[in-house]
């Protein structure tokens, strides 16, 4: 489940109404009426933080349409002013982080309109207890669940919100030490370049993950599923790590988001028990009626990573998952003519050259697909500061 196809199912529904409270709207299949889409969080981290603005798009059209030229303001014990480096992102120009005690409020004036969010307060903070990692069967697939488990007796119910980043280690089909060129008509070989073997990739979590622990004794969130990597999956292949985000919410943000979830999550848009309606916390100062998508919330953030390897969950000797299929690393052997258009179009490596002939000579030479050796046409040869081996 993500969070932009979410999005994407109400702009094209446009059941949303922001405002205090729940207002229940009919859904309507024909037409299609415009709204603006305001995303935004802050939270106790000390940063520059963002608010997305755009408009709702119809199915038709290509979208998101991002809202430029707003003026953007969070007003707590002082103003912070936000502004646009790309279209419809407005970050803050200062670093700051919520505080305690403070009403923040997000105002925004665009297209002649204003609108403001109701004041919203930094929740009590909560840190990540344990992150697990291991092996499991999930709807028949095998692979590794990462869950979280969060003990901390304060008697008083939280509402959660995750988010990860998750970042890979993974190898090339093929390790190579050198380069092809073509010079004069002759190809030729040169030490690589650059590292094309070893590479890492980055994702954000599109998942909207909630957890609720206002109804328990205890404040503790158990064996909560954060991701799943199957095990067929090139990111298990060698070194995995996952950061966890862990937002707590107010109960109104707790609500709008697990209506989202609910929303986007109906098998059948037109059911019997689909909501119909939307509920926010943004409102157009002058229009109470206008339709807005989104929720301005203050949040405490924890954070937690953890990391394992392949060899942690499968046996070492097995044929690891890759981006691409051993039979797809095919080796040809390109005439003189072809060879150069291919280099020229970075389209392959060097396999071999089967003849040991001098370097300088015109020369048969073996070749496979750029994607069975060189690993950055998936990921980065970077690695990344946090990595630990």
């Amino acid at each position: 489940m993500k969070l932009k196809s979410k999005y994407i199912l109400l702009f094209l529904f446009t059941a949303i109404v922001a405002v205090s409270c729940v207002e229940e709207i009919p859904l309507e299949t024909e037409g299609f009426e415009s709204a603006i889409v305001i995303e935004g969080t802050v939270t106790n981290e000390v940063k520059q933080h963002q608010i997305k603005l755009s408009e709702t798009y119809a199915i038709a059209t290509t979208g998101p349409n991002p809202l430029s030229g707003a003026d953007v303001r969070v007003v707590g014990n002082s103003q912070h002013v936000f502004e646009e480096t790309e279209p419809g992102i407005y970050i803050s120009r200062d670093s700051f982080a919520a505080e305690s005690g403070v009403d923040y409020q997000l105002r925004i004036s665009v297209n002649g309109q204003d609108y403001e969010s109701e004041s919203m307060q930094l929740p009590m903070t909560s840190s990540i207890g344990e992150l697990e990692a291991n092996r499991i069967t999930l709807q028949g697939e095998d692979g590794v669940a990462i869950t979280l488990n969060n003990q901390n007796i304060s008697g008083i119910g939280n509402y959660y919100r995750y988010e990860y980043i998750e970042t890979f280690k993974f190898t090339s089909n093929m390790f190579k030490t050198n380069d092809i060129i073509i010079e004069d008509g002759i190809a030729k070989l040169v030490p690589k370049l650059k590292e094309e073997y070893t590479c890492y990739q980055t994702n954000q979590s599109q998942d909207l993950i909630l957890a609720n622990t206002n109804s328990l004794i205890e404040d503790s969130v158990n064996n909560l599923l954060i991701n799943f990597v199957d095990s067929d999956e090139p990111k298990i292949s060698n070194r995995y790590s996952l950061l966890v985000k862990q937002y707590v919410i107010s109960r109104e943000a707790y609500t709008y988001f697990e209506i989202l979830e609910k929303l986007s999550n109906s098998d059948n848009l037109f059911s019997q028990i689909q909501p119909g309606f939307f509920a926010g916390n943004i409102s157009n100062i002058s229009n109470q009626e206008e339709k807005i998508i989104g929720f301005f919330d203050i949040s405490s953030v924890s954070t937690k990573r953890i990391y394992f390897n392949y060899e942690d969950f499968y046996d070492p000797q097995n044929i690891r998952p890759k981006f691409v299929p051993n039979s797809a690393c095919e080796v040809t052997f390109p005439e003189i003519g072809l060879l150069i258009q291919q280099i020229a179009n970075n389209a392959i490596r060097w396999y071999e050259t089967p003849l040991p002939l001098p370097l300088n000579q015109q020369q048969p030479v073996l070749v496979v697909p750029r994607r069975c050796v060189d690993c950055t046409v998936f990921g980065s040869n970077e690695k990344p500061e946090f990595w630990e081996e």
